[in-house]
C-alpha cells in the first residue's frame, strides 16, 4: 500500500474518474463536488471566481493505492482511498487540515472517500503518512461527521494509537425521513392534524388547476429553475433581513457549475413549483441510488399564506418515493420544520485532532483557551 500527497489541479484532475467510482454517487463525497469546490474555493482561485478575501490555502489531499500486485487492469496502481483535505495556513491558528467543501458551502456526509471493506486499511494507511511523511500540519479539523461513519472513527482510532490528541464535539444534526414504500403509508406515520393538513393541500390546492411543478432535465429548463431558485431564495432571506446565500459571488458560481455537473450525471434534482401562474417556490437537491438530499430552497415572501414550502415539499418527498428512494435527507441543521415531517436526527461529530509534536500542541491548548478553536467559515443557513 502506498500514499501520494495531491497538491496541484493537473493531479487532482487525473483522478477524477476513479475518485468518482470510490463515491459511489454519494453527491457531496465525488469529485465533480469537491474538486469544484477547490476551484472556487482555494487559493488558485483568488482574483478570478467571485470576490473571495486573501487566503493561504494549498490543496492536500492523500491518495491511497493498493499492493503493488493489484492493479485495475491497465497497468495501474489500483486508488483504493482518498483523505480530501486542504492546508489553511494562518498566524493565529497555525496549519489546520479541513475537509474540501468546508465553509459557507456546508457540505455534509464528508468522509475518507472508500469502500467500507476498505475503511481500516485507508485510515491505517493515511494515519501512517500523518505522522511518518506529512509532518507539516499543526491540526486536523473534520467538522460535521457522521456519528455512525466508520472510516473517520477508525482514522481517530489510528491517530490516537500514534499520539495524537483527538477530540470531538457534538455538532448539529442531520434530519432524515425514512421513506415507506407509498404516499399512503408515508400519510399513515405523521399526525392525525398534518395528515389533515396535507390532504387538504393535495384537495383544495394540488389537484386543482392552480398549480404546475416543473423540473429541469435538460440545458434550457436549467437556466430557467436556477434562476427561480436564486431569485425566490435571495427575496425570502432578504424580507427577513439576511443578505441570503446567493449574496456570495463565489457561493453562487460554485453551485452554478456544480450543479451543471450533477444534471449531466442525472443526480440534480432542482424543480419550481408555479402558483396561479406565478413562481412560488423552488427547491434544490440532489439523489443517489437510495437518497434524495435537500440542500437549499426559495419562496415567494409575498405568498407565505398559500403555504408554498408546504406544497412543494410534498411533491418532492412524492417524487422520492416514486424513484424509489429509501431517504428523504434535509441534511445538517435544527430547523423545525424537519421534525414536523417525521424526519429524525442523524448525530455528527466535530473531530480536533492534534499531532504529538510540542509546538502543535501548545498552538492547540492556547486556541482552546482564547475560543479560536472554532474559527473558520460561517456556516449557510438552508432555512426556508
Amino acid at each position: 500500500m502506498s500514499i501520494e500527497l495531491i497538491t496541484t489541479w493537473p493531479q487532482l484532475a487525473a483522478l477524477e474518474t476513479r475518485w468518482n467510482d470510490l463515491a459511489a454517487g454519494m453527491p457531496f463525497r465525488s469529485w465533480d463536488w469537491l474538486a469544484t469546490w477547490w476551484k472556487h474555493y482555494g487559493t488558485a482561485a483568488r482574483g478570478h471566481v467571485g470576490n473571495q478575501p486573501p487566503n493561504d490555502r494549498q490543496l492536500y489531499l492523500l491518495a491511497v493505492y493498493g499492493e503493488e500486485n493489484y492493479s485495475n487492469g491497465n497497468g495501474e496502481r489500483e486508488l483504493i482511498g482518498i483523505a480530501p483535505w486542504y492546508l489553511d495556513r494562518s498566524i493565529v491558528t497555525g496549519k489546520v487540515l479541513r475537509w474540501l467543501g468546508s465553509g459557507e458551502v456546508c457540505s455534509d456526509h464528508l468522509s475518507l472517500v472508500c469502500h467500507p471493506e476498505n475503511q481500516e486499511h485507508v485510515a491505517a494507511a493515511v494515519a501512517d503518512a500523518l505522522t511518518h511523511t506529512c509532518d507539516d500540519w499543526d491540526r486536523l479539523d473534520l467538522d460535521a461527521v457522521d456519528a455512525d461513519d466508520g472510516a473517520v472513527s477508525a482514522l481517530a482510532t489510528q491517530l490516537e494509537m500514534r499520539e495524537c490528541l483527538v477530540s470531538r464535539q457534538a455538532a448539529d444534526a442531520c434530519w432524515v425521513l425514512d421513506l415507506p414504500s407509498s404516499w399512503d403509508d408515508y400519510l399513515a406515520s405523521v399526525s392525525k392534524s398534518h395528515r389533515k393538513q396535507l390532504r387538504q393541500l393535495d384537495r383544495q390546492v394540488l389537484e386543482t388547476e392552480r398549480v404546475e411543478w416543473h423540473s429541469a432535465t435538460g440545458s434550457a429548463d436549467f437556466d430557467v429553475a436556477w434562476n427561480v431558485l436564486v431569485d425566490l431564495h435571495q427575496r425570502r432571506r432578504q424580507s427577513l433581513g439576511e443578505p441570503g446565500c446567493f449574496a456570495s459571488r463565489t457561493f453562487h458560481a460554485f453551485h452554478r457549475e456544480v450543479s451543471g455537473c450533477l444534471l449531466e450525471r442525472g443526480q440534480l434534482r432542482l424543480s419550481w413549483l408555479t402558483l396561479d401562474g406565478q413562481p412560488a417556490a423552488a427547491e434544490y437537491q440532489f439523489a443517489d441510488g437510495r437518497t434524495t438530499y435537500a440542500y437549499q430552497s426559495g419562496l415567494d415572501p409575498d405568498r407565505l399564506a398559500d403555504q408554498p414550502g408546504r406544497l412543494s415539499t410534498i411533491l418532492c418527498v412524492r417524487a422520492a418515493l416514486n424513484e424509489g428512494h429509501a431517504r428523504f435527507d434535509f441534511l445538517r441543521g435544527n430547523e423545525p420544520y424537519k421534525a414536523h415531517w417525521r424526519a429524525e436526527p442523524r448525530a455528527t461529530w466535530n473531530y480536533r485532532i492534534v499531532p504529538n509534536r510540542r509546538l502543535a500542541r501548545l498552538r492547540g491548548r492556547v486556541l482552546s483557551l482564547t475560543g479560536f478553536a472554532k474559527s473558520g467559515f460561517k456556516i449557510c443557513s438552508r432555512v426556508f
